[in-house]
């Protein structure tokens, strides 16, 4: 049986079994194994049977932006700017946190620390503490804006009921025993303080589905129920400040009342995405098939999407490249496959393979104008 990682309810059969063989990470890699994804009809969560050996993959395999302090992952293409992930999350959170005087703020789960980096950069008044499960970032915590506390492996006792704030960017998605982070959470800050955190809102990308590392895809509905049982309250959910994703803010005060049940649940948004991923590799195939024997094709998106699309064609030999707008990533190879900027996209491409979120990958396409220019055949995953 496999119970619900948020109200450990029987999650039944699974509604959706991804390739027999091997499955996808967050970082673009393929491990043995079948995706398989469950949903509960109880508190609607959406829940990813985890990897083997949970705990050595994240200390010895995962890794994300481990290049350098500037490495980090392309949000957005703003006016022309480049506006990368780290950078949006640090204005959002100093859009709605209270930075007032002295606070002490702990990123859990927090890789290089590179958005709180960014936030005490703007706000030198806070006190920065930082942990993760690994101890390989403490060369990027030892040299932070200011002094940092830290910890690796488990947060320090010491630190317990003294924290104002507690963030998490893009970590609980990751972790199986979400009771046991919560309570921990809760018993790290002081009394009223305030849990900030972002986690992938399943609905608005695609991808979240079918990525074998994220084990926990929420809901506003799974949120709110996970969040009062832990002793949340004051919860409000922000579906808008960052794409893709869903902004939390909750104290740590126990709820007056629970709010979850009356929340709608999301079975049929669901079941979409269920059949959305269980045909794709079908449209990709019949993409692939009606291309000349010698034709050679690109993939826009080094990204989930984009390595989604390399593992289904049945002559990956004709992908001259990857595309991608994110400098960080130009002239580095994945799969194989050199990354290159749309400008230096091989001229005699038969076709672009979008490897983009299908609900805006027309619209970012349309932006491109040196592929654009070219008139290039352009194959949607819709």
């Amino acid at each position: 049986m496999t119970s619900c990682n948020v109200c450990s309810s029987d999650l039944g059969s699974p509604v959706y079994r991804g390739g027999e063989r091997s499955s996808l990470t967050t970082m673009n890699k393929f491990v043995p194994g079948q995706t398989r994804i469950f949903h509960c009809r109880i508190c609607d969560h959406v829940q990813t049977e985890e990897l083997p050996d949970l705990e050595r993959f994240y200390a010895e395999e995962y890794s994300i932006n481990e290049a350098g302090v500037e490495d980090d992952q392309l949000y957005e293409i703003r006016d022309g700017k480049e506006i990368y992930r780290s950078e949006h999350q640090a204005a959002v959170a100093l859009n709605k946190l209270d930075l007032t005087g002295h606070p002490k703020i702990l990123d859990y789960g927090s890789a290089k620390g590179a958005t709180l980096r960014r936030i005490v950069e703007a706000s030198p008044n806070v006190e920065p503490y930082l942990f993760d499960v690994t101890d390989k970032y403490q060369s990027y915590w030892k040299n932070f804006p200011k002094p940092a506390r830290w910890a690796s492996h488990r947060p320090d006792p010491a630190w317990a009921g003294t924290l104002d704030a507690v963030l998490s960017f893009y970590a609980l998605e990751h972790i199986p025993h979400l009771g046991e982070v919560l309570a921990e959470i809760r018993t790290l800050l002081r009394p009223g303080g305030t849990f900030y955190f972002i986690v992938p809102n399943l609905y608005a990308n695609w991808a979240d589905f079918i990525v074998a590392d994220h084990v926990n895809h929420f809901s506003r509905r799974s949120l709110t129920m996970m969040l009062e049982a832990a002793g949340f309250s004051d919860i409000t959910i922000d579906e808008t400040a960052h794409a893709s994703a869903f902004v939390v803010t909750c104290k740590a005060a126990d709820p007056e009342t629970r709010t979850a049940e009356a929340i709608p649940g999301s079975k049929a948004a669901v079941e979409q995405l269920a059949a959305f991923w269980s045909t794709a590799r079908e449209r990709i195939a019949e993409q692939e098939r009606g291309l000349d024997a010698d034709a050679r094709v690109a993939i826009y998106g080094a990204g989930i999407y984009g390595n989604f699309i390399l593992s289904c064609l049945s002559h990956p030999d004709r992908v001259a490249c990857f595309v991608d707008q994110n400098r960080f990533l130009h002239g580095t190879k994945l799969n194989g496959l050199e990354i290159r900027k749309p400008d230096d996209a091989p001229g005699d491409l038969a076709a672009i393979f979008a490897g983009l979120n299908p609900l805006h990958a027309r619209r970012i396409l349309a932006s491109v104008e040196s592929l654009q220019s070219r008139n290039i055949p352009f194959f949607f995953l819709d």
